[in-house]
């Protein structure tokens, strides 16, 4: 006998931090309730490449959802999003230092794209006990009501990176003597410095600072810096690159300044 399963809803899943718009570290399942009466009632989630979609063999959604709450006085389904990268805190513009989870529910939305797209509302909770990052809810009556007007629904999620100064710390370990580092970019961002500072260990570095400028942090190179020095020759004074290219920040090397603003830690050495 074929089964016909229909689409129930969608849901979509983007943070800024990848390069390719989605957020490559969540795995979605739904709560131990929702799979009980998924099984039960002939719901099927399946994983897509930038969230998940759920499907029901029942054609007349209505009648089908407002069944189940009857009998089972269930009104939503809930999915949880678990991350395989331990930086997601650190990555996602989230309070810093705090555990939590990040709240979605189809009855808070933030707005309804052109393409009807429903954008999903953000709300942290702290909790330090779940291994789960991400909680969706989806009720029973906005399926239904979603469901008189079209048969694509589709909700969004947008999560956005940290933004943070970024700190190059020059450290010299080698026998040349530079006269005038300096940071060049490829952009309108504008490194201050160098300054002297003495890093934990003890050991003396220049440091270039992004200053006010708060820069996204990124899994890939979005932003172009490139060390240089300009010495004086013979022939007047010329500029060389001593680094093109430098590294990115890594989500994990965060500090919380006095200020509280929090700044990315880059060490690097010539």
């Amino acid at each position: 006998m074929n089964i016909t399963y229909t689409s129930l809803f969608k849901v979509s899943v983007a943070h800024s931090y990848y390069a390719s718009g989605i957020c490559e570290c969540l795995q979605y399942k739904a709560s131990t309730a929702s799979q009980t009466l998924m099984d039960k009632y002939g719901f099927i989630l399946k994983a897509t490449t930038n969230g998940f979609e759920v499907y029901t063999t029942n054609q007349s959604i209505e009648t089908h959802l407002n069944y189940i709450t009857q009998v089972s006085e269930t009104t939503a389904f809930t999915f949880v999003g678990i991350t395989s990268d331990q930086n997601f805190y650190n990555f996602t513009e989230l309070p810093i230092n705090e555990l939590g989870v990040l709240t979605y529910t189809s009855t808070s939305t933030a707005n309804v794209e052109a393409n009807e797209t429903i954008q999903l509302a953000e709300n942290f909770v702290t909790d330090t006990t779940t291994q789960e990052v991400v909680s969706i809810t989806i009720t029973f009556d906005d399926l239904i009501r979603l469901h008189k007007t079209t048969n694509n629904v589709q909700f969004n999620i947008q999560m956005n990176a940290r933004e943070t100064q970024w700190y190059y710390y020059i450290i010299n370990n080698s026998n040349q003597e530079f006269k005038k580092l300096v940071i060049e970019s490829d952009n309108d961002i504008q490194f201050s410095g160098p300054t002297a500072a003495t890093l934990q260990n003890g050991q003396n570095a220049l440091l270039f600072s992004s200053e006010t400028t708060k820069i996204p942090l990124k899994n890939t190179v979005e932003y172009t810096f490139n060390l240089t020095n300009t010495k004086t020759t013979l022939a007047g004074e010329r500029t060389e690159i001593i680094i093109k290219g430098l590294p990115i920040p890594n989500p994990q090397n965060l500090q919380v300044n006095n200020d509280h603003t929090i700044a990315s830690l880059m060490y690097v050495y010539i």
